[in-house]
C-alpha cells in the first residue's frame, strides 16, 4: 500500500532523478527513499508510469534537445552535458525520443530560418522598428503586423502564451 510518507519519499526520489549529472546512483536514491532497489523500481513505476532509468534518460534526452536549441556547444559536448558518456547510445536514444538525430535535428532548426528568440523579443524588435520608421516619417502611422496580426493583437497572444506556461 502506498502511504502518504512514501507518496513524498517517491516524488523527492523523482527530482533527484531530474538532476542531470547523475551524482547519486539509482541504489543512492532508492536508499535515502528508505526502500530496497527492487522495491522502489515497482514502486517508482507503479506510480510514474516509467521505471527511475526510464525517468531520467528521457530528462537528460529533454534537456539536450534544450541545449540543442538554445546553446551553440558541440553535441559531443552537449551528450557529455546531461550524463551520457557514449555518443552513440546518446544519437540512438534521441533519435528515436525525437524522430531524428541530434545533427539533424539541430540543422532542421538552423536551416528553417526561423528565429529561435522568444516572442516577446520579436515584439519588441518589430514595435522598435516601426516605431523609427514613424519618427522619419511625416505621415500617419500604420498598425504594424506580425506574423500576420496586429502589434496589439500579437501582445495580446503573447501576454496570454505567458500566462499558460
Amino acid at each position: 500500500m502506498l502511504t502518504k510518507e512514501r507518496l513524498i519519499r517517491l516524488c523527492k526520489a523523482r527530482d533527484q532523478l531530474r538532476d542531470t549529472d547523475g551524482a547519486l546512483s539509482i541504489d543512492e536514491i532508492a536508499s535515502e527513499a528508505a526502500l530496497s532497489r527492487y522495491h522502489f523500481i515497482r514502486q517508482f513505476k507503479a506510480v510514474f508510469g516509467e521505471t527511475p532509468v526510464q525517468y531520467r534518460t528521457r530528462m537528460r534526452l529533454d534537456r539536450a534537445k534544450h541545449l540543442l536549441i538554445e546553446e551553440n556547444h558541440s553535441i559531443t559536448d552537449i551528450c557529455m552535458m546531461v550524463g551520457f558518456s557514449s555518443l552513440g547510445s546518446f544519437s540512438a536514444l534521441f533519435s528515436e525520443r525525437f524522430g531524428r538525430p541530434p545533427s539533424a535535428f539541430r540543422k532542421a532548426l538552423t536551416s528553417s530560418g526561423e528565429s529561435l528568440s522568444p516572442g516577446c523579443i520579436t515584439l519588441m524588435n518589430a514595435a522598435r522598428k516601426h516605431n523609427s520608421q514613424n519618427s522619419r516619417s511625416d505621415g500617419p502611422s500604420e498598425p504594424v503586423e506580425i506574423d500576420g496580426l496586429t502589434e496589439q493583437e500579437a501582445s495580446h497572444e503573447n501576454q496570454t502564451e505567458r500566462y499558460l506556461c
